[in-house]
């Protein structure tokens, strides 16, 4: 419950954020790449002790970004009636309209998986970060232990019940795919300047569609 969190706990989760919101308007259209630590550090007005005590490597917080990310698609998937395709489709709408607030994130991220040549093992978020993020659900446990792949796991299930999934391919390819539009058609939209992001997950997602 909340008021079992101790103030301890809070500042961390406060301090974590700040980090990240800092880093957040430093890359706006740019790379990460070029977002230096000390200048994080002075936005969020915390040390570069502090810094480095939560997040040893920058890119790190590449990593937080995520997981906040997909808690906040979880609770919105939650909070409505959308299942397998439309929620998929919500899922890449939101990456898209992020994209726009945040322009620079989504392919500082694409660029540090492409160099770790792995996905990204997203740390759990906290009660304290949970609560603060989220007041308004209590549900933490199932919102910590869903991730992105459990996400598309559960929309290409519900998409072969509804019988919606292309016949050729099976539930386990459905989310292989899923995962490679989720970052390739946001890359393929940014390389062949397409304005238009969900039009491009439109196009790629056709062929999962039965």
């Amino acid at each position: 419950m909340a008021e079992a969190l101790t103030l301890r706990e809070k500042k961390k989760a406060k301090t974590k954020f700040a980090l990240l919101d800092a880093a957040l308007e430093l890359i706006g259209d740019g790379s990460f790449r070029n977002v230096l630590v000390d200048d994080i550090c002075e936005r969020a007005e915390v040390s570069k002790v502090t810094f480095f005590k939560f997040f040893p490597q920058k890119e790190e917080l590449l990593v937080y970004y995520m997981s906040i990310w997909q808690a906040e698609c979880f609770i919105e998937l939650q909070s409505t009636a959308k299942r397998g395709w439309e929620a998929v489709r919500h899922i890449f709408a939101k990456v898209t309209s992020d994209g726009v607030k945040q322009p620079g994130i989504m392919l500082s991220l694409i660029s540090f998986l492409a160099e770790q040549k792995m996905h990204p093992s997203v740390p759990l978020l906290s009660d304290a970060e949970l609560h603060l993020r989220f007041p308004a659900h209590e549900e933490r446990e199932a919102i910590r232990a869903t991730d992105l792949h459990q996400l598309f796991q559960k929309c290409v299930q519900e998409a072969a019940e509804d019988g919606q999934l292309a016949l050729h391919l099976s539930e386990e390819e459905g989310v292989i795919l899923l995962f490679s539009m989720f970052y390739g058609a946001y890359l393929t939209a940014h390389l062949f300047h397409v304005s238009d992001y969900m039009a491009c997950y439109e196009l790629h997602l056709k062929s999962l569609i039965r």
